[in-house]
C-alpha cells in the first residue's frame, strides 16, 4: 500500500499515519484513517479496500464523501471529532451495517478512524478491539511525550556536569604530563583519565537517549543509510577482521525517515554486532521489501557473535540493560526510540552461539534524494 506521507502532506501527519498504521492493518472490520474534517483518506486496510474498491496505491486526494455513502457523509458533516460516534446504518459497498467514528487525539492535523461492521459479520468482532488498540498506541504517543520532556532536563543536567569534567580533565592531564611528577602515579592518572572518558560517553549516552529531538522525514535510499553509516563507524572495524556484506536489490529501496536518525540507528547497530564479535567476524546488512507489512521496508542487522541468553531477550531494549562489561546499556534503547519517533517496528531475535538479528520496519516511499 502507498502510503499518503510520501506525497508530503507534513510532518505531524507523518508521525501519526506510521504510528496507527498497525491499528489499521492489524483489524478484520474494514478500517480507514483519515483527515478530520476533510475526509482524506490516509489508510485502509485490506478489507475495506475489498469492500470499497479504493484503488491501491491510495490517490493522494481521495476523500470519504466519494465512497458513496450518503449516511457518512452526513455524520461526518456536523462531526466535530472531540468525541466517537456510532452511525446505526451505513451501506458501503453493497453492505449494510453499524460503523463507528474514533478520533485520534493525538494526531496532528486531526485525524479518526472508521470502523465498519457489515450486519453478517458482527457475531464473530469485538467491537472493542479496535478502541483498545488505540488507547495502547496513544498510550505509547504518550511516553514519547514523557521522555521528551525528561530529555529536556536530561539536557541541562548532562551540560552543567560536563563543564567541570572537562575542568577536571585538563588539570589531571596538565600534572600528568609535569616533569615533577613521580613516575609511580602515571598510571594512577591514566587510570583516572579512563575513568573520565567513560563518564563523559554515559553522559553523551544519556542525552541522545532522553533529548527532545523531532525527525524530519523525507524520502531516501536505504543504500545511502547503509554507506552513511558504514563511514561514522569505519574506525571500528579497524580491530580483529570484520567483514561486512551489503545485501540490497540495485534499484532504489525507499524509505520516508529522517536520514540522520536512521543512519544514527544503523550505526549503533554495527556497533554491537562489532562488540559482540571480539575475534573479529561477519555483519550483514540488508534491506528488502517487508514480509509482514505490505508498502513498508525491512532492514536487518545480522552478526554471527555469541548472542543473547534467551532469559534476557525481554530486557534488550530497556535503559542501561548490557551484557557488556563496558556498556552503558543505551545504544538498544537509543535504536528504538529513534525508530518509534517514525513509528516503524523493532524486534531482536538471538541464539547463543549462532548471532543476532535485529530487524527494523518503516514506511516506503517516493524517490530518494
Amino acid at each position: 500500500m502507498k502510503s499518503s506521507i510520501a506525497s508530503d502532506p507534513g510532518e505531524g501527519m507523518l508521525a501519526a499515519h506510521t504510528a496507527l498504521h498497525e491499528l489499521c492493518q492489524g483489524c478484520r472490520d474494514p478500517v480507514a484513517l483519515f483527515t478530520i474534517p476533510q475526509g482524506v483518506l490516509l489508510d485502509v486496510n485490506r478489507s475495506f479496500r475489498e469492500l470499497s474498491g479504493v484503488p491501491d496505491p491510495l490517490p493522494p486526494d481521495l476523500a470519504i464523501p466519494s465512497l458513496g455513502a450518503p449516511a457518512l457523509r452526513r455524520a461526518l458533516r456536523n462531526w466535530d471529532g472531540t468525541e466517537p460516534r456510532l452511525i446505526r446504518r451505513l451501506v458501503l459497498g453493497g453492505r449494510e451495517g453499524p460503523a463507528r467514528l474514533l478520533p485520534v487525539p493525538a494526531a496532528f492535523p486531526p485525524q479518526a478512524f472508521l470502523q465498519f461492521t457489515p450486519q453478517q459479520d458482527r457475531s464473530r468482532v469485538d467491537e472493542g478491539a479496535l478502541k483498545g488498540l488505540l488507547e495502547d498506541r496513544l498510550q505509547q504517543i504518550g511516553n514519547l511525550e514523557r521522555l521528551r520532556a525528561l530529555g529536556e532536563t536530561a539536557a541541562v543536567i548532562v551540560h552543567e556536569i560536563r563543564v567541570p569534567l572537562s575542568s577536571i580533565h585538563l588539570g589531571i592531564e596538565s600534572v600528568r604530563t609535569s616533569r615533577a611528577l613521580d613516575p609511580s602515579l602515571h598510571a594512577r592518572l591514566d587510570v583516572a583519565l579512563e575513568q573520565l572518558d567513560r563518564v563523559d560517553r554515559l553522559l553523551g549516552s544519556i542525552r541522545n537517549f532522553a533529548r527532545p529531538r523531532r525527525p524530519a522525514p523525507r524520502p531516501m535510499d536505504v543504500r545511502k543509510t547503509f554507506s552513511d553509516a558504514l563511514a561514522a563507524v569505519e574506525a571500528s572495524l579497524q580491530g580483529p577482521r570484520t567483514t561486512v556484506a551489503i545485501e540490497v536489490r540495485p534499484e532504489p529501496l525507499c524509505i520516508v525517515a529522517d536520514p540522520e536518525f536512521i543512519a544514527e540507528a544503523v550505526q549503533n547497530l554495527i556497533v554491537n554486532a562489532v562488540e559482540a564479535q571480539p575475534q573479529g567476524g561477519s555483519i550483514s546488512l540488508s534491506a528488502t521489501p517487508s514480509r509482514l507489512r505490505h508498502g513498508w521496508v525491512e532492514i536487518r542487522v545480522v552478526d554471527r557473535g555469541a548472542g543473547i541468553p534467551s532469559g534476557l531477550l525481554d530486557r534488550v531494549f530497556q535503559p542501561f540493560f548490557t551484557t557488556k562489561r563496558t556498556g552503558t546499556g543505551l545504544g538498544l534503547a537509543i535504536v528504538k526510540n529513534l525508530v518509534e519517533l517514525h513509528g516503524g517496528f523493532i524486534a531482536l531475535d538471538s541464539r547463543p552461539g549462532q548471532g543476532t538479528t535485529v530487524t527494523i520496519e518503516l514506511p516506503a516511499g517516493g524517490a530518494g534524494a
